[in-house]
C-alpha cells in the first residue's frame, strides 16, 4: 500500500546556496525544520481520494520565526498539487501506487543573514515535489556570463550595486512531445518576507531592483498535453491498448469506428496520417509540433494498419453468398427432391 509522509521544511536563510551539486536530496532538497521531522508515515489505499489538511500560517521554533510559503502534495495520479494559502489545502487527489508526500514549506523571517542584498532563487518541480539542480535561468545585463553561472550554480544574484532581469528557461512545448518526462516553466513564486501572502509573478522574468532582497522559486510542471501523450502512447504497450479495445468478432465493422486513432487522423486539420508524415507543416494552428508529431502520426498509422489486418483475419471463413442463393445440401437437398 502507498505510504503517506508529511515533511516540514524551509527555504534558505542565507544568500548563496549550492545547487550544483545540491548538498542534500532528502526533504525535497529543502532544509528540515528542527523538531518537526520526521513526522512518521501512514498508509493509503490505491484508488481512494486524498487531501492534505490546513497548516499553521506561522511557526516559532528554537527562537526562529517561520512564515508559511506553500504546501505541495506529490504522488497522486493527478501529479503535483499545490496551495499558497495556509488555511486552504491543495485540491483533492487520487491515490495511485506511488508514495504520497506532503511538503509544507516555510521561509525564515528576518532577511538573508549575510548583510548583502540579492535574489535567492531555485527551481521547484511541482510534479515530484522537490527542488531540481538543472540550469534554469539567464541573467541580464551579464556581458561575461558570470552572473548567470552564479545564479544556476549557487542560486544567488547580488543586487547590491544594480538591479537585474532573471529569466526562467521557458522551452517550446512542442519539443517535449518526444521527451514527455521533462517539465516546462510554470511561474515564479515570490517567497520574500514578510509573508503571507505569497506573491505569484506573471511571466518568466523576475526583476529585483538595486538593493532589494528577494526569495523566489521558479515552478516547473509537466504540461497537460504532454502528460496525456505519455500516459496513452508511451506508458502503455501496444498489445495492452489493443486488449482494452478488444474487437467484437460478431460485428467487426463497427469496431473500426470505435478506434479513436482513425477519427483523430481523418478530421479537422488532420487529413490523414500519411499526408501529415509527408507534410508535417500541414498541422497548422494546433501548434506546429513539426517532425516529432509527424513521426507519432506515422506510428499511429502503422497501428491502424495492424488493427485492420486483425479485422480481416476475423472475417476469414465467412460465406459471402446470400442464403437465398446457396445450393441445397444434406437434408434440405433430400426434401427438395421429394417435393418434385
Amino acid at each position: 500500500m502507498p505510504t503517506l509522509t508529511t515533511q516540514y521544511v524551509y527555504f534558505g536563510s542565507s544568500g548563496a546556496h549550492t545547487r550544483q551539486p545540491r548538498a542534500t536530496t532528502s526533504y525535497g532538497g529543502f532544509s528540515p525544520i528542527p523538531g518537526l521531522n520526521p513526522s512518521g508515515t501512514a498508509t493509503l489505499t490505491t484508488g481512494t481520494p486524498y487531501q492534505a489538511g490546513p497548516v499553521e500560517p506561522a511557526l516559532s521554533i528554537g527562537g526562529v520565526d517561520y512564515s508559511f510559503a506553500f504546501q505541495s502534495v506529490s504522488g497522486c495520479t493527478q501529479g503535483g498539487l499545490t496551495s499558497f494559502v495556509a488555511s486552504t489545502p491543495p485540491a483533492v487527489g487520487t491515490v495511485g501506487t506511488a508514495p504520497v508526500v506532503v511538503l509544507v514549506v516555510y521561509v525564515p523571517v528576518g532577511g538573508n543573514g549575510n548583510g548583502d542584498s540579492g535574489a535567492v532563487i531555485d527551481a521547484f518541480n511541482e510534479t515530484t515535489g522537490s527542488l531540481v539542480d538543472n540550469d534554469f535561468v539567464s541573467v541580464s545585463p551579464d556581458p561575461g556570463g558570470t552572473l548567470t553561472t552564479e545564479a544556476n550554480v549557487d542560486g544567488w544574484v547580488d543586487t547590491s550595486s544594480s538591479g537585474f532581469t532573471i529569466t526562467a528557461d521557458h522551452p517550446n512545448i512542442g519539443a517535449y512531445l518526444t521527451s514527455p518526462t521533462n517539465e516546462v516553466f510554470d511561474q515564479w513564486v515570490d517567497l520574500t518576507n514578510p509573508t503571507p501572502p505569497t506573491s505569484l509573478v506573471s511571466g518568466a522574468n523576475l526583476t529585483p531592483a538595486k538593493g532589494v532582497t528577494v526569495y523566489a522559486l521558479a515552478f516547473y510542471k509537466v504540461p497537460t498535453v504532454t502528460k496525456v501523450f505519455k500516459e496513452v502512447w508511451q506508458d502503455k504497450p501496444e498489445k495492452e491498448y489493443i486488449k482494452e479495445k478488444e474487437l467484437d468478432k460478431r460485428n467487426p465493422k463497427e469496431n473500426i469506428t470505435e478506434v479513436p486513432l482513425k477519427t483523430i487522423t481523418s478530421e479537422g486539420p488532420f487529413k490523414g496520417a500519411k499526408e501529415n508524415v509527408e507534410n508535417p507543416g500541414g498541422l497548422g494552428p494546433i501548434g506546429d509540433p513539426g517532425e516529432a508529431t509527424a513521426g507519432e502520426l506515422g506510428r499511429l498509422s502503422q497501428r491502424i494498419s495492424r488493427l485492420e489486418a486483425s479485422l480481416k483475419e476475423t472475417q476469414k471463413g465467412k460465406a459471402f453468398i446470400k442464403a437465398v442463393d446457396r445450393p441445397p445440401v444434406g437434408k434440405a437437398k433430400t426434401r427438395k427432391h421429394r417435393d418434385h
